[in-house]
């Protein structure tokens, strides 16, 4: 071959071959360069936030401080029901079926005072009640006195009237009634035996 047609083979790829794979090699290492430091800065955030969401379970106590009142002072959250003996159990009821003689009342099968209608209370076993027909709330001995006049197995109620009971287990109560309709809502006050 002449030195003219050797310059011709040299003066393509073959003549800048080795430039070219030069290049390409200083490219593919300064990619590859670049995302090793790239993905080095932000490993430690992948580490961070594995970290974070590491969770534990602690268990706390809370020990509730008593609230002093001055001697003879009543909590203001409910008024203090007319009491002629101690009071077994007072609080607020919306009807279902509760056992008066459990402290706080509950649903006992065979022994329960229920709501059967928007209007009325229903006795199953042995509680007794009638409506207080006198003026003024009652105490549990005129609670006492009324059931053992006109008690029975049901009983009528009305926003704003009274209902006097006696338990299976002989516990007088009274009810004022503070709502009726869709539910019977009361106050209940059972005193002890």
């Amino acid at each position: 071959m002449s030195d003219d047609q050797e310059s011709t083979k040299k003066s393509g790829w073959g003549q800048l071959g080795h430039q070219w794979i030069t290049a390409i090699a200083a490219l593919v290492t300064a990619l590859a360069g670049a995302g090793f430091f790239l993905g080095r800065t932000s490993a430690p955030d992948a580490e961070q936030s594995k970290a974070t969401t590491v969770s534990s379970t602690e268990t706390v106590t809370v020990t509730a401080t008593p609230e002093v009142r001055p001697v003879g002072e009543a909590p203001t959250t409910a008024p203090q029901p007319k009491t002629d003996g101690a009071v077994y159990w007072t609080g607020e009821l919306t009807w279902g079926k509760f056992n008066l003689d459990h402290n706080p009342p509950n649903y006992t099968d065979g022994e329960y005072l229920a709501r059967i209608s928007s209007d009325s209370l229903y006795v199953k076993g042995n509680t007794i009640v009638t409506s207080w027909k006198k003026s003024g709330r009652p105490g549990k001995g005129e609670c006492a006195s009324a059931v053992d006049t006109d008690g029975s197995n049901q009983v009528q109620v009305t926003t704003g009237n009274q209902v006097c009971g006696r338990t299976a287990e002989g516990r007088i109560f009274v009810l004022d009634v503070v709502g009726a309709g869709n539910t019977i809502r009361t106050k209940v006050t059972v005193w002890n035996k």
